[in-house]
């Protein structure tokens, strides 16, 4: 017995003592470019909270920056430590985890739906004293890495182009439990997030290798219903819609017809129409000032052209397409189609995000309450981005080390 003891101490001796050389080991692989981008743009997002929560009156400005810096530390921080684990993503018990993560935000958004109080129009939201937890955000992590899962399990060639859904999923029974979170969110109902999460499955379904005949069907579908939303207003007048969702349809329609419920999008079209391509400088925001709500999360991206302008927009934008870039030229290079489906999965959930949100800022497509990925105000938003973000850094660290190992050979 005293043996066994003896032996278990020295190998806990000796992991204690290797621990800061695998480290060191790991870090050789970590993608410094894209850790320092996102670096950059989370700076850059702290900044941005601190000048748009200056006329706010659920907290001051300062409070506001020491939250979103806190909550930013925390993203960088389980980054890293995500990526410096050792972990074999085609192993059972990787399959196990996602199983579990999967069941146990399903049950989050059952809360939050049956549970969870209403705010801007909507539920999805679970409140542990004043910290407030939104499960769709972390769903959608655990929703690509499932599908990821499942539509690599039957792959022989990854480069080979199949006919139907059949020849890349084993079971139907895969869809039931995403199926059932994706449920829960468009009943809230979340309508932004019921569309990011619906285009994610349909891009990784398409990247796995199905014919690309189905995009271009749903994409023309996606057109068609915002086409038809004008003439199917009357229609969704009498549906057991909730009355503020009804009402952001109207707005995105006509802004100024709808009066009280257009205000946030024409105050969003000033803010950007008075920042011009330069800015009126940082701080020196009027729209801010109790003209437009939620500045400081779901319409930052106004105050930053009102602010700094187009210019600055477009450098954030370009920062972002240089990200998603980087992840898909990785995703294309491996034949791992687990790793593959997954970077694939996390660049579109970047684009998408990107999209509905400046999307509803500028009125291209209806106000979703969607925040804009890293920069937004938000713990929950910023907790999610760092375990999205920690997963594609550490499976660019698996690659980048079998690279390194067969250069080796």
């Amino acid at each position: 017995m005293q043996a066994v003891k003896k032996r278990r101490r020295g190998r806990l001796f000796e992991t204690i003592r290797d621990t800061p050389k695998r480290v060191r080991e790991k870090f050789k692989y970590l993608d410094l470019v894209l850790l320092l981008l996102i670096i950059g743009v989370l700076v850059f997002g702290v900044t941005m909270v601190y000048s748009a929560s200056s006329n706010m009156n659920s907290g001051s400005s300062t409070s506001f920056l020491f939250k979103q810096a806190f909550f930013s530390v925390i993203s960088v921080s389980a980054m890293l430590l995500i990526f410096s684990v050792d972990i074999n993503w085609s192993s059972t018990k990787i399959d196990y985890l996602i199983s579990v993560f999967l069941a146990v935000t399903d049950i989050g958004l059952l809360i939050a739906l049956v549970a969870g109080p209403v705010t801007s129009g909507a539920k999805g939201w679970i409140y542990i004293g004043t910290f407030g937890i939104q499960p769709v955000e972390y769903f959608k992590v655990v929703m690509i890495l499932w599908f990821a899962k499942r539509f690599a399990r039957n792959v022989v060639n990854p480069y080979k182009v199949v006919k139907g859904i059949k020849e890349r999923v084993h079971y139907y029974k895969d869809f039931i439990a995403p199926g059932i979170g994706i449920l829960l969110t468009a009943l809230m109902p979340d309508l932004g997030g019921a569309l990011i999460l619906f285009a994610l499955v349909a891009i990784i379904f398409l990247t796995s290798g199905i014919r690309p005949t189905g995009l271009i069907t749903m994409v023309g579908i996606v057109i068609g219903v915002l086409i038809m939303v004008p003439v199917l207003l009357p229609v969704l007048e009498k549906l057991p819609l909730m009355h503020y969702q009804l009402l952001r349809f109207e707005s995105y329609i006509d802004p100024w017809k709808t009066e009280d419920a257009g205000h946030q999008l024409i105050n969003s079209y000033y803010a950007i129409s008075n920042g011009g391509f330069w800015g009126r400088g940082l701080g020196n925001s009027i729209q801010k000032a109790g003209y437009l709500p939620e500045p400081n999360t779901d319409f930052i991206m106004a105050i930053v052209g009102e602010e700094l302008g187009a210019a600055w927009i477009l450098i954030i934008l370009a920062v972002f397409g240089f990200i998603i870039w980087r992840l898909v030229i990785y995703a294309v290079k491996t034949r791992n189609m687990q790793i593959r489906l997954t970077l694939y999965g996390i660049a579109a959930y970047i684009g998408i995000q990107i999209l509905v949100n400046l999307g509803g800022v500028v009125g291209v497509v209806p106000i979703t309450g969607v925040t804009f990925p890293l920069i937004s105000y938000g713990g929950s938003s910023l907790m999610s981005w760092g375990i999205t973000f920690g997963i594609a850094f550490n499976m660019i660290g698996v690659l980048k080390k079998n690279e390194s190992l067969r250069e080796r050979e």
